[in-house]
């Protein structure tokens, strides 16, 4: 009975997530396109495959989402299309690595890893070389368990481990090429905790965080990655900015869901 209650109570979260976002006139749909990732799930889901320079852009474009706003990367992409050589694998493989680091911090897309990131790309084009020898290619290896396995595998295992990439990151790699999954960054996993919608009895951790949205998501028929987007849309300074660290219940439709304004947080 509590199950299918959270699943009733999701899915009225969703339409509520939506009507406040509508009511500031905010284009989320358009905004999701934007991201890219969804397109990405849909263009796997008919069939098309990732080329390896494809997976590498996703690995790339997740270690510069490390610990900073997204907008500004959005509004580089071209940019940092062009620094990377599209992604070109043996082109950016035989580059100073410090150049990147250099034109990213220029146009401020950087981070406090971004260093150890880029220094980290050969060996990690070496591992993607490696699994396309063991698997065929890599969509191989990203389609031959469940998402959250894949992402352990590269976050976390001894065979597969990418440097510089995390839990969370190895989640962003993976919806960069199309599969669907959800990023348990502070936006969502505090906006499902008991302060918030009370989806969980206290702050979850990352892997809760995925289970919990995995589970509820599967059970609507949603798609996983554009409830993340739209969870993280109606979160994020940049964005929606209306479920933040300071969140504006004042124009929130969610408030009468919310344990926000009743603990007095």
């Amino acid at each position: 009975m509590e199950e299918h209650i959270k699943e009733s109570k999701f899915g009225e979260i969703v339409k509520k997530i939506k009507k406040t976002l509508n009511d500031i006139n905010y284009d989320y749909e358009g905004e999701i396109i934007k991201f890219g990732q969804v397109t990405s799930v849909d263009k796997r889901n008919d069939g098309q495959k990732f080329s390896i320079d494809e997976h590498l852009r996703g690995l790339i474009l997740a270690m510069l989402s490390s610990h900073r706003p997204w907008g500004p990367i959005a509004d580089n992409i071209d940019e940092i299309n062009k620094i990377f050589f599209n992604f070109d694998k043996t082109r950016i493989f035989n580059t100073n690595k410090n150049l990147f680091v250099q034109k990213l911090t220029q146009i401020k897309c950087g981070n406090l890893s971004i260093r150890k990131q880029m220094d980290s790309l050969n060996y990690n084009i070496q591992t993607m070389e490696k699994i396309e020898d063991e698997y065929g290619n890599m969509d191989n290896f990203i389609t031959s368990d469940n998402f959250n396995s894949i992402a352990k595998k590269i976050s976390g295992g001894k065979k597969y481990k990418f440097k510089q990439i995390g839990y969370p990151l190895s989640l962003e790699y993976l919806r960069n090429v199309g599969i669907s999954a959800i990023k348990p960054d502070i936006h969502i996993r505090r906006i499902i905790s008991n302060e918030r919608l009370n989806l969980c009895d206290k702050l979850p951790s990352e892997s809760e965080a995925v289970d919990i949205l995995s589970k509820l998501t599967e059970e609507l028929n949603m798609n996983l990655t554009y409830v993340d987007n739209l969870i993280w849309i109606f979160c994020a300074i940049d964005y929606g900015n209306i479920c933040n660290q300071k969140p504006q219940c004042n124009i929130c439709h969610l408030k009468e869901l919310c344990n926000f304004k009743k603990l007095g947080c």
